[in-house]
């Protein structure tokens, strides 16, 4: 019998989870938590007699630790990152309870790696950020990292819509959601924690050394496959921060964004230096992107002749194989449902005991990247076992 605590388990998100979760046989019960014991309540039903529904306050660690007391796994689907997932982690430890979450904040992945002795006292996995942006991206590193007999650098480009973002994260009118955001006060979290890849602490791995910088101050121009030279701009992703705890041989790090249509992209940024700044919070900031972006498309300044590439992310090693300097290139070739289907298979393999290590881990420190994905895949589509899931280059620079 295995009980999960789902935190926030009736989001965009969380339904997802949460839904593959009590599908599985291996779950007995699931409790959907959150803020709100209506929604709550209105999924469980849906979900049937393994779903129960309580209330609780994310942010109050003392309460969500006695909640989830005698669950076997804590799912923390909870936004926004960088307000959440520490204290909820914590909360899980407490409560000797496993976690895994799908946390983007590299500010709270660094201090959730400082509970590590805790977590391993209380003889917990606690899984971080294990997505699609952490997550299958720190699994796509660690494969093209393990082509190279010697790691210089590792380098995650990411091309990102940020319209096609908008609808992904469950908004279908930009100008309506930033008018209920702003009367409930109830901000996209999913949002709020893309406002502050830019706009919150950003690093990058240089010299084995974590260094904080300004992304508007270290834009590359890059020729990237299918777009042609874009501008680039490091993100505080925590696949920075992680990579190189885990894979000790790693040099240098970072994460590369490309955001478009560039109108947008010129609002994002301008948005995310307000943030640094300190003139407004990442919640505020989350509506007025919202505004803006409803207010260009009204003005039809949203440029529609802009087209994605047909691979939008890359993960590139740079170092040595069989004594010559060699750059290897991987990416995806399936359509990844990114954060819930990664999430769900994660939490199936701590149910299963397939998780041996104890303590604070990131995908990197205990999954293996081609397994995960096989796994992930079939969730989205059944016959993705009968095709290669990743396509890769090589180049020799010497």
């Amino acid at each position: 019998m295995m009980r999960v605590f789902a935190l926030g388990g009736y989001g965009t998100f969380g339904r997802y989870v949460s839904k593959r979760l009590c599908e599985n046989d291996l779950v007995t019960e699931i409790v959907i938590a959150g803020r709100s014991l209506d929604a709550a309540k209105i999924f469980a039903q849906e979900l049937g007699e393994k779903a129960t529904a309580i209330r609780v306050d994310v942010m109050k660690e003392e309460e969500v630790a006695s909640a989830a007391q005698g669950s076997d796994l804590m799912v923390s689907i909870a936004g926004p990152d960088y307000r959440v997932s520490y204290s909820a982690a914590k909360a899980a430890i407490h409560a000797g309870v496993h976690f895994c979450d799908i946390s983007a904040d590299c500010n709270n992945t660094e201090r959730m790696l400082g509970l590590d002795s805790a977590a391993k006292a209380a003889d917990v996995i606690v899984l971080t950020g294990i997505g699609y942006a952490p997550g299958e991206t720190n699994l796509l590193l660690k494969h093209a990292a393990s082509k190279l007999d010697v790691v210089e650098d590792l380098r995650l480009l990411l091309v990102y819509n940020l319209v096609g973002m908008i609808s992904f994260f469950g908004v279908d009118d930009p100008g309506a959601a930033a008018l209920e955001m702003r009367r409930t006060g109830r901000v996209n979290s999913s949002w709020e924690t893309v406002m502050n890849w830019a706009g919150g602490r950003v690093c990058v791995f240089r010299n084995r050394k974590l260094i904080d910088v300004d992304p508007s101050k270290l834009q590359e121009r890059i020729d990237y496959p299918g777009a042609g030279e874009a501008i680039f701009f490091p993100i505080g992703g925590t696949e920075v921060v992680t990579l190189p705890h885990f894979l000790k041989n790693v040099e240098s790090m970072s994460f590369m964004m490309s955001a478009s249509p560039p109108m947008i992209a010129s609002l994002y940024l301008g948005l995310a230096d307000r943030i640094r700044k300190g003139e407004i919070a990442p919640g505020e900031a989350t509506i007025l992107f919202h505004e803006g972006v409803a207010a260009r498309e009204k003005k039809a300044n949203v440029p529609t002749s802009w087209k994605e590439p047909e691979i939008i992310l890359r993960a590139v090693a740079t170092g040595v194989k069989d004594g010559r300097r060699t750059t290897y290139s991987c990416w995806p070739t399936w359509d990844w449902m990114g954060a819930p289907s990664a999430l769900a298979v994660a939490a199936l393999r701590i149910l299963r005991g397939d998780i041996k290590q104890r303590g604070v881990l990131a995908p990197e420190a205990c999954l293996d990247p081609m397994n995960f994905f096989r796994e992930a895949a079939t969730l989205v589509d059944k016959d993705s076992v009968n095709r290669d899931l990743i396509a890769e280059s090589s180049q020799a620079l010497d």
